[in-house]
């Protein structure tokens, strides 16, 4: 099964994370991680990698971040190089939901970052209008 980390600025992916298994339960090899002020681009780094090898049973990694080209972002980025993790920024909770309820011991990491990526997208809506 392909992994899935979520990462952010602070708390915001492991309140995603608790809000996401309050709807759905909690998803199977999924972490995630928050930088915080006190963080160095280091002890950030080493916690990020840790999680993706925690998750990450052979099918690689897909990476929910916050923002493009954050700190979350770049660190991920820098894993790239050395694990099977593909990247998507601006997650939201129907993605999360996604992750947990759709994602099989079949769906390819190809797969799931195409289905992420459309149900992200397809969630953003004006209401009401």
């Amino acid at each position: 099964m392909v992994g899935i980390i979520v990462v952010s600025h602070g708390l915001f992916a492991s309140e995603a994370v608790k809000s996401a298994a309050m709807l759905v339960g909690r998803g199977e090899r999924m972490a995630c991680e928050g930088v915080l002020e006190t963080d160095t681009p280091e002890t950030f780094y080493k916690r990020v990698h840790k999680i993706v090898e925690e998750v990450d049973g052979g099918d690689g990694v897909v990476a929910l971040v916050d923002l493009f080209g954050g700190t979350p972002n770049n660190t991920v980025f820098q894993l790239k190089r050395e694990k099977n993790v593909r990247i998507i920024t601006g997650f939201n909770l129907p993605m999360l939901i996604y992750a947990i309820t759709e994602r099989s011991e079949e769906t390819t990491q190809d797969e799931l970052v195409k289905a992420l990526m459309s149900v992200g997208a397809s969630e953003i809506k004006e209401f009401g209008k």
